[in-house]
């Protein structure tokens, strides 16, 4: 249910479906939940596709942030359109949710991200290397 747009290491950017739903999230979710079992620790999800989103779609979201947040990692969202950025707010979830306007900016978002925790993890690691030596 979730198309495939991108994978590089660890980073995967894939798009939503037109409707997510009662009747879809089921099939988000389990598609979202194999990408995570494949070693997906940043998610880039465009939303452009979206037309209708319910409490089930939010809670499928929700399920994948938590997630990749347990495993150091990051769910970005893409939501160019204002109708649902708006919806997401007023339903406070771009206070938990990480949303950017276009795909470029959730995809450099989602690349720093992923670079930073690299750098802070081998910088920590040398240091415990030097401590330990």
């Amino acid at each position: 249910m979730l198309q495939l747009i991108d994978r590089s290491e660890d980073l995967v950017v894939a798009a939503l479906p037109h409707d997510v739903d009662f009747f879809t999230s089921a099939d988000v979710r389990a598609a979202g939940e194999r990408l995570l079992s494949d070693g997906c620790r940043y998610l880039v999800l465009d939303s452009s596709p979206v037309t209708y989103m319910d409490s089930s779609g939010i809670t499928a979201l929700l399920a994948f942030r938590q997630r990749l947040e347990d495993a150091g990692g990051a769910l970005i969202m893409a939501v160019p359109d204002e109708h649902l950025r708006r919806r997401l707010g007023i339903l406070g979830l771009d206070t938990v949710l990480v949303i950017t306007v276009t795909l470029d900016e959730a995809i450099t978002h989602a690349r720093r991200l992923r670079d930073t925790t690299r750098s802070f993890l081998s910088a920590h690691h040398s240091t415990a290397e030097t401590k330990s030596a």
